[in-house]
């Protein structure tokens, strides 16, 4: 705690030295490098604190694939119901939720971002904390969340009693909704069902303890949390980009297509050249592939795909195809989430088809599940499509998973697909 407490003063000696330098309304971030910080247990400290933690929500947690850009953000200085335009040192967090909102999704708008008032993060191994500033919001404010900082907290094993289990559809809803997905097949060749299962538990769960662990057994994943009111918490481990974006060079990926991952090395060899060469797994996978593509040409952006190949995860594997493209420089990020949210990985084609099915048939409200969460700055941009992903309310967690459904899906086998896609949490939070 006095280490904490040090580290404290500093950062609000930074800030009176900046407000001296730049005045108590800056229009310019203040950069401080710092010595490492563990970011999961700095957001774990603040937890059921005593302060009033008011000014410190919402908190974020985000970590890329490649584990090369991680933060923390506490608080925020602007909050926006639209996709931001960015120029110089904003850096805006948020997403775009699936669908309409429902009861559950209250704290979850349809289109949110907000420009964090403080940002801990790693880039390259180097430790930072930005505090960001528009003209607008004082240092005295951002000194005043200082303050309000509590020490890091270690997570933790988890430690639940499972009380109940809900799935809708359940499995006999499920079964319906294929058979009648595939009678549709002329209109709608593919369309991606999915099922909410919530499982309530004897205690409160804490939403950075099943971080920890989740990105522990799901390493080559995007890892985010979205807390952004001590109610409800979205949370992913989502092995799936929509695009990254470094100036105006594009990388994403059409992702479709599963298999499980096998007892035995050459049970996982068998099973990975059977996601290769099955044609209904191909077909799936060459309609998002076709979309993304075409997405992008419709912005004259200059494609290229990649060979296919297997993404392999804990309990599934994935057939993946990397796709770059080279964007004209007036395109913004808006413009290529509208054309690529959401792909027929997690809606079907043709989209509003699709789309319009899962709307009419589907027994809860998607929400920011398979939405797309990420980031946005001048240079840079990425976004996660959130899958595996989960939102905790106190003692109760909704888990989320989908299925692809073609001609020739068979309604068991899909459904294994959705326990195969939860297996990995369920396994932490003990619930098998």
């Amino acid at each position: 705690m006095p280490k904490f407490k040090q580290f404290q003063q500093q950062l609000i000696q930074e800030l009176q030295s900046f407000r001296f330098d730049h005045g108590q309304y800056p229009s310019q971030n203040l950069i401080i490098v710092i010595e490492p910080i563990p970011l999961l247990a700095l957001l774990n400290g603040q937890q059921d604190t005593i302060h009033n933690n008011e000014g410190l929500y919402p908190h974020i947690y985000w970590q890329n694939k490649e584990h090369t850009h991680t933060l923390a953000s506490f608080g925020s200085i602007e909050t926006l119901n639209h996709i931001p335009d960015t120029l110089n040192q904003q850096l805006y967090l948020g997403g775009l939720a699936f669908q309409q909102q429902g009861e559950q999704w209250k704290d979850f708008p349809a289109t949110y971002f907000i420009r964090p008032l403080m940002v801990f993060q790693i880039i390259e191994n180097q430790y930072q904390v930005v505090f960001h500033f528009n003209g607008k919001n004082s240092v005295d404010n951002s000194i005043k969340t200082v303050k309000k900082l509590q020490s890091p907290q270690p997570t933790s094993l988890l430690s639940l009693t499972q009380i109940n289990r809900k799935d809708a559809p359940n499995q006999q809803q499920w079964s319906e909704l294929v058979g009648l997905a595939i009678e549709y097949k002329a209109l709608l060749p593919k369309v991606v069902l999915s099922r909410e299962t919530e499982l309530c538990f004897d205690c409160k769960i804490n939403v950075w303890d099943i971080m920890a662990l989740w990105q522990e057994a799901n390493i080559n994943s995007f890892h985010y949390v979205f807390k952004l009111s001590d109610q409800r918490s979205f949370i992913s481990c989502s092995p799936e980009r929509l695009y990254s974006r470094n100036h105006q060079s594009i990388s994403t990926e059409a992702l479709a297509g599963t298999a499980p991952r096998g007892r035995s090395n050459d049970e996982d060899q068998l099973l990975l050249q059977g996601l290769l060469h099955d044609k209904k797994i191909d077909r799936e996978n060459h309609i998002v592939q076709e979309f993304i593509v075409a997405s992008l040409k419709q912005l004259k952006a200059q494609v290229v795909s990649s060979p296919v190949h297997v993404m392999q995860l804990q309990n599934v594997q994935h057939l993946c195809v990397p796709i770059k493209a080279s964007l004209p420089k007036q395109v913004q990020d808006s413009q290529l989430l509208h054309k690529l949210h959401p792909t027929p990985a997690v809606g079907g084609i043709p989209k509003s088809s699709a789309l319009q099915f899962i709307n009419d048939n589907e027994p809860y409200v998607r929400g920011w599940y398979a939405g797309a969460v990420g980031y946005i700055s001048r240079h840079k941009s990425d976004f996660s499509v959130a899958i595996r992903s989960a939102l905790i309310e106190k003692n109760c967690i909704k888990l989320f998973a989908g299925a692809g459904i073609v001609t020739g899906s068979i309604a068991s086998d899909e459904w294994r697909e959705l326990d195969n896609k939860i297996e990995t949490i369920l396994t932490i939070l003990n619930s098998r």
